[in-house]
């Protein structure tokens, strides 16, 4: 068996439905795993949320989506294969006040969105958690799938033999999306937008959030010149409509949801400028060494949320832990993770297509 072969891997923020999402490249790299282009040993495929973003799209649109149904539809493909495995992140389920008490709730109203629908095998309950462990678990390499931090690490409510990984005893690597990472605080604020977002039918309000994150804010220009008329101007160029088909989605919007809509993303700008790997460490490194939870023994961490791609290594629990992010498929160049024999990761990047296709 080949040492170097991945038994896993791992992506994490796709954000389909989305704009800049490197949905051509996703579609690819899917079809890189079906075609066994990472080799025959590979057993598991997970995502690490914020793979669907609920906060710029519809379940309704999105699904009449050419490129998210061939996703989809790959998906569909690589779940008869193997193993996949999903973790919800903080644009596919609110994540504000006590989350580990909420989860099962959150995403039982997540999952009852897409079920009435052809790709209702995707959104099964036994395919979402909010915790993953990599262990060793009765003399067997598993990943065990947990709802709360209560139940690490005996009590999993799901399991997956990997085969041929050969951990060592004490090896433990956690996987969470990330957004249990953000200060309370931080989650307070910026979080209820997320809730908002989620919960909020109109599409144009979506829209408008989706320009602003996506266009303004991960570019670096500002948010006070925008007006209504010039977001609808560059969005009709931006995916190539009339300004007239552009015009009547936002028939609804007045200028007053604009401008709080453009407050609101004022916030948004400062949570990007505090989401930078050293913030996470000191925030994972608070997780970690929480006296309510034994986390103690993690020596191995993954997860995603900052879309910023980063190994570090830090002393948390008096144990040197590798902490890597997953990195994004939008805005960066793609990136995702593989696990291999010895449970060795290593974080790869994906060929930037300057000619992808926006939404």
């Amino acid at each position: 068996m080949g040492e170097n072969k991945p038994k896993i891997l791992v992506v994490s923020d796709v954000h389909l439905g989305s704009l800049d999402c490197e949905r051509d490249l996703f579609i690819q790299f899917l079809k890189r795993i079906i075609n066994g282009e990472f080799g025959n040993e590979l057993q598991a495929f997970i995502i690490l949320g914020d793979f669907i973003d609920l906060c710029t799209d519809l379940p309704r649109t999105l699904l009449n989506r050419e490129k998210v149904q061939a996703i989809f539809t790959l998906l569909l493909e690589i779940k008869k294969k193997m193993n996949l495995v999903f973790l919800l992140g903080n644009h596919e389920i609110p994540v504000t006040g006590d989350y580990d008490k909420k989860f099962e709730s959150r995403k039982e109203k997540f999952l009852t969105k897409f079920r009435n629908t052809n790709f209702k095998e995707l959104f099964n309950d036994e395919l979402y958690y909010q915790f993953m462990l990599l262990k060793k678990w009765n003399n067997e390499d598993m990943l065990l799938m947990y709802n709360t931090r209560e139940q690490l690490e005996k009590n999993p409510i799901d399991q997956v033999k990997i085969e041929g990984l050969d951990l060592d005893s004490d090896y433990r690597c956690f996987m969470a999306h990330g957004y249990q990472f953000d200060s309370e605080i931080h989650r307070f604020f910026v979080g209820q937008l997320w809730k908002s977002l989620i919960s909020n039918n109109k599409f144009e309000v979506k829209e408008t959030y989706d320009y602003f994150w996506n266009e303004i804010i991960k570019n670096g220009r500002k948010i006070k010149p925008i007006t209504f008329k010039f977001m609808k101007e560059e969005l009709a160029k931006l995916k190539n409509k009339s300004i007239e088909s552009v015009d009547a989605v936002f028939s609804e919007l007045n200028i007053l949801e604009f401008n709080l809509i453009k407050a609101n993303m004022r916030i948004m700008k400062k949570w990007q400028h505090v989401s930078k790997p050293d913030y996470y460490l000191d925030e994972i490194k608070e997780f970690l060494e929480d006296d309510k939870y034994d986390f103690s023994k993690i020596n191995h961490l993954i997860y995603g949320h900052s879309h910023i791609k980063d190994i570090s290594l830090a002393t948390i629990n008096n144990l040197q832990v590798k902490v890597i992010n997953d990195g994004s498929w939008q805005h960066i160049q793609p990136s995702y993770v593989e696990i291999c024999n010895k449970g060795k990761i290593y974080l790869k990047t994906v060929a930037i297509n300057i000619n992808s296709i926006r939404r």
